[in-house]
Order: C-alpha cells, then sequence, then structure tokens
C-alpha cells in the first residue's frame, strides 16, 4: 500500500482544471483502448456483467466493497494519465449541481472529438448474458435524467438537506444503509445504463458518483473515528480483490488518498 506521504488529493468535478479534465479524459480513452486487465471494459465488468457479477449492495460490505473497488480502477487510470498531470478520480456532488456536470455531459471535447465521460461501449459481454433477467442488449451507455437540479423529492437528486440528515447517524449500520439509499436514488435519477446494476459501471458518471459515495463515507468516518465497518470482521476478504481486505480499506490515507475541499474551478466546466 502507498506511503501516506504520497498522498493524492481526489477533486470535485467542478474544481478540475482544464488540464486535469483534458488528462482524465485521455486516460479514460487510453483505458478503454486496453483490451486485457487493465482496461475499462475489465473493470467495468467487474461490478456487473460479464458474469459473475461481484458488486454488493444492500449489504454492510457495500461501502468497503466499492472503496476497494474504486482503489483499483484508479490505480489503472493513474498509470495512463498524461505526464505531469495527477487527477485521479473527481467526485460528482449531485447534492450540490444541477443535474449532470458538463464536462460529463457535453457530447464533444474542445477539438470536436467525442466525450468519452459522456458515452462508452458496452462490450466484453456475451451475448447469451444479456436477458430478460440480467438486462436488455445495449452496445453504448445512455442516461435518460429526471428532473433537474438536487432536493426535487423521490423523483429528483438528493439534496444538501437529505446529505445533512445522513450524515448525522452515528452508527455505521444505519449510516451505510441510508446512505446507499441516496446512492440508488442517484442511479435511478441518471436512467438509462446507470439504473440497471449489470451495465451501470459502464457508465463514466458511474465512477463519479461511487467516488462521492466514498467522500461522505471518508467524510463520516472522521466524524466517527472507529466505528470500522459495523460487525463485519476486519479481516473478511473483498473478493475478488485479492490484497484487500475490510481492515485495509478503512482508512483513505493509508490506501494513498485524501478528499480535496469542494473548490470550484473557472478553468474547466462542472
Amino acid at each position: 500500500m502507498p506511503a501516506a506521504s504520497l498522498l493524492r488529493y481526489r477533486k470535485s468535478v467542478t474544481a478540475l482544471t482544464a488540464d486535469e479534465l483534458a488528462a482524465l479524459r485521455t486516460a479514460i480513452s487510453a483505458m478503454a483502448d486496453l483490451s486485457d486487465d487493465r482496461g475499462f471494459e475489465y473493470w467495468a465488468g467487474i461490478h456487473g456483467l460479464p458474469l459473475p457479477i461481484s458488486c454488493w449492495h444492500g449489504s454492510p460490505l457495500f461501502l468497503p466493497w466499492h472503496r476497494a473497488y474504486l482503489y483499483y480502477f484508479e490505480q489503472y487510470l493513474l498509470d495512463v494519465m498524461p505526464a505531469g498531470v495527477s487527477a485521479g478520480l473527481p467526485w460528482w456532488d449531485w447534492s450540490a449541481q444541477d443535474g449532470i456536470p458538463a464536462s460529463y455531459d457535453e457530447a464533444t471535447q474542445p477539438d470536436g472529438t467525442p466525450n468519452p465521460l459522456a458515452a462508452m461501449p458496452v462490450s466484453g459481454i456475451p451475448a447469451g448474458q444479456f436477458t430478460d433477467q440480467n438486462v436488455p442488449r445495449v452496445d453504448q451507455t445512455f442516461r435518460t435524467p429526471g428532473p433537474s437540479g438536487p432536493g426535487n423529492g423521490p423523483d429528483g437528486l438528493p439534496g444538501a438537506d437529505d446529505v445533512a440528515a445522513v450524515m448525522s447517524l452515528q452508527t455505521f449500520d444505519d449510516f451505510t444503509v441510508q446512505l446507499e439509499d441516496l446512492h440508488n436514488q442517484v442511479h435511478v435519477w441518471v436512467g438509462g445504463t446507470m439504473s440497471e446494476i449489470p451495465v451501470a459501471a459502464f457508465d463514466p458518471i458511474f465512477w463519479a458518483h461511487h467516488t462521492m459515495i466514498d467522500r461522505l463515507w471518508a467524510l463520516w468516518q472522521q466524524a466517527n473515528p472507529g466505528a470500522a465497518a459495523g460487525n463485519v470482521p476486519l479481516n473478511h476478504p473483498l473478493g475478488p480483490f485479492p490484497t484487500l481486505n475490510v481492515g485495509q480499506v478503512l482508512s483513505v490515507t493509508a490506501l494513498g488518498y485524501q478528499y480535496a475541499a469542494a473548490t470550484s474551478s473557472a478553468a474547466a466546466p462542472g
């Protein structure tokens, strides 16, 4: 595991500079070009299809498992990041922004090429795994977002008051259940591919959304030291990640990162 002295800072989507946003897009595209276990297709597929579906939901493992998932994905993202820039995974604060961030919504980049954060191919899944029980066949991610603006009730994005209520909870078991409910609401609001667990991770906004969820857990941990992961044993493995268990993901600094303050940048679109 990386040393704390080498901490990198995950930023808000709205705080990325133009160079950092360009580097993130370049790195996502580079991962998409890899057909082995370093590639976007491979890591998106771990969450759902192709079988077996590995993600944990509705369980105390929801937060630890997804933290490990983000950690490994980010390592491969950083491996193909342009020299001199280390953008890492940004978070999308859906509680404070009016819908999909522009940097993930615009169809093209400034040079006119397709924006890899807006849509990605859904590939590497055997045709026979697209079934009525799993998910209908889809070849590219798409979104059908709900009402714009946070805090619009059950059909809108969660608002700041919703987040504050969850952050005020004092036990891990209560916190993880309520935070997962907000997480689910965002998936449903984005719609399209994001609303289907078997293919959700192919949408690049998935990673910004889950980084926000991980950030909220990290902030909650700061306010509730020693909460661990409820009754889950610290040595519980987080498969299919062979080197991480629950105890090893409880500290983000031990994993080599921290969350920067939520400030905006005028150099790049939100």
